[in-house]
């Protein structure tokens, strides 16, 4: 058996820290399948963007294609730390589970599982778990986090203020930390736009009631806004 370098050691820590962010929505989400409906439906594929320690955005569409067809938005338009697919799956065959595609910015990957025992109210989940070498698919939808994660992000601090005549003297691009929220805005609103198609969603989450604000009038849809913000649905 090799040892564990620390290199190992670390982007171990790095991928568990991810997933005490990701983890609870995605079950969520998957207890509202179960729940939300007369019968249990599966949980749509899900991507989740991780930034500056927190979940800004989740997308959840019906076909993983579809979700997938996110990533690059994601990493372009919102320069993520992380980002992550989770779907439903069965474990050997058999044993119920959610897995977890997780790729950093840096391209550190990792396949994380995540066990399901019972169902409806009474679900319940284990802790997440290093999931091994992936292979098939698994292999594929990391692979396309990869390449997504490897292109360059949107700088924020070019964005240009709409709210100025550009007269001499005034300044002509917002300031990065607006600029970074109108390109949050811009991105959502447009995955919005092509996931609702197929009766997906692309949500954002604000990092304040402030920011949440400066999105709305931006363009994001209000459904698209989580954290029960002002003027959000």
């Amino acid at each position: 058996m090799v040892a564990p370098t620390w290199c190992d050691i670390l982007s171990g820590v790095l991928v568990a820290d991810l997933m005490t962010l990701v983890a609870p929505p995605v079950t969520d989400l998957l207890r509202r399948s179960q729940t939300g409906t007369p019968s249990p439906q599966p949980m749509f594929p899900t991507m989740v963007a991780v930034r500056n320690d927190r979940v800004v955005a989740i997308v959840s569409t019906p076909r993983i294609e579809a979700t997938m067809s996110a990533a690059t938005s994601l990493a372009v338009g919102l320069d993520p730390q992380a980002l992550v697919v989770a779907t439903e799956a069965r474990f050997d065959g058999e044993q119920p589970a959610l897995t977890y595609a997780v790729m950093t910015r840096e391209r550190t990957a990792r396949w994380v599982l995540q066990e399901i025992t019972g169902s409806g109210d009474e679900v319940r989940f284990s802790v997440p778990v290093d999931g091994g070498e992936p292979t098939g698919q698994a292999a594929g939808t990391l692979r396309l986090l990869a390449e997504a994660m490897a292109q360059r992000p949107v700088d924020v601090s070019t964005v240009a203020r709409s709210d100025r005549g550009g007269t001499f003297g005034e300044e002509t691009f917002l300031p990065p930390e607006q600029g970074r929220v109108v390109v949050d805005a811009g991105t959502l609103a447009t995955l919005q736009e092509r996931v609702a198609q197929i009766g997906g969603r692309a949500l954002y989450v604000a990092r304040s009631p402030e920011a949440g604000r400066l999105a709305l009038s931006a363009g994001l849809p209000r459904a698209c806004l989580l954290g029960g913000y002002p003027g959000s649905a």
